[in-house]
Parts: structure tokens; C-alpha cells; sequence
């Protein structure tokens, strides 16, 4: 059920929707991270779902420090309680 709600939300999911909720992370993202997180939430799921680290990591060099160090934290904090 929770997994249907998640795709759910995520096929309505905007690039302005990803854009405010990294604001209200404390996190600016430029155009290229924006894409990048974007396409792969809407593209990936299931990849980000089950190995979300290696997509973290597979994109480490494109997002800025403080973006990746942010997403990681925030997938520490949130990845057990969707996913677990």
C-alpha cells in the first residue's frame, strides 16, 4: 500500500515540486541537479527504492558537495522510514 502511494505522488511530481521541498531543506539546486533528481525519481523508482545509495553515488560528481551531502542526509533520515 505504501509503495502505491509513493508512485502515486511520485507520477504527479513537478521539477517546481523538487525545487521547493530542497528550499525547504536548505538545499539550492542548479538546473543540471534539478534534472538529475527529476528524471531519476520519475524514471528510476524502483533502482532508488532498492539501491538508492548507488544511485547517490552514481551522480556524486555532478550534484555539488553541499547537494549530495544534503540528499544523503536526508536519505539517512527518511529511506527506513518509507522503505522498512
Amino acid at each position: 500500500m505504501k509503495d502505491k502511494i509513493i508512485k502515486s505522488y511520485i507520477n504527479h511530481l513537478t521539477k517546481d515540486d523538487i525545487i521547493m521541498y530542497a528550499k525547504k531543506n536548505n538545499i539550492i539546486l542548479n538546473n543540471n541537479e534539478t534534472n538529475i533528481i527529476y528524471d531519476n525519481l520519475k524514471n528510476n523508482y524502483n533502482e532508488l527504492k532498492n539501491n538508492p545509495l548507488d544511485v547517490l553515488n552514481k551522480y556524486k560528481n555532478q550534484l555539488s558537495t553541499n547537494t549530495y551531502n544534503k540528499l544523503y542526509e536526508l536519505y539517512t533520515t527518511y529511506y527506513l522510514k518509507l522503505f522498512h
